[in-house]
């Protein structure tokens, strides 16, 4: 009975030693990261090189870097003013004759000409920019697209 009772113990511990061994296998599975293996890889058990030699060092490994990428900001274009149709026909005939203008100074400057005599209007469109030879062209622009003042 006594043998019956050594092999029993025997089998038992030898059962139990194999689930702790299938165990520690699955907890230090080679595929994942764990501190006991960085720990043996940075220490050595191997002696220390002589000291009339230089000891080689491993690089470390490389660490990820990482990049913050400002968010763009981008800017709307400038909506241009819708004209009605007169502004808009105008617009096109005084460039068609070769008067170049921005096209809110034009129509500010159309309005602000509209029936006014010519020496008023003369000064008023020299000064802003317009040739002299242009004037009486842009007055009757005007007039032909807006059917007058």
């Amino acid at each position: 009975m006594r043998q019956i009772m050594i092999v029993a113990v025997a089998a038992l511990a030898a059962a139990v030693l194999a689930c702790a061994g299938a165990i520690a296998f699955i907890k230090l599975n080679p595929g994942e990261s764990h501190d006991a293996g960085n720990v043996a890889q940075t220490h050595s058990s191997a002696p220390a090189a002589p000291s009339g030699t230089p000891a080689q060092k491993q690089a470390p490994a490389p660490r990820p870097t990482v990049t913050v990428t400002e968010p763009r900001t981008v800017q709307p274009e400038p909506q241009t003013p819708d004209y009605g149709d007169a502004d808009g026909n105008f617009l096109s005939m005084i460039a068609a004759d070769g008067i170049k203008a921005p096209d809110d100074w034009a129509i500010e400057a159309g309005n602000a000409t509209c029936g006014e005599d010519y020496d008023s209007a003369y000064r008023y469109l020299t000064d802003g920019g317009i040739y002299d030879y242009h004037v009486q062209t842009f007055l009757d622009d005007w007039t032909i697209t807006h059917g007058g003042c």
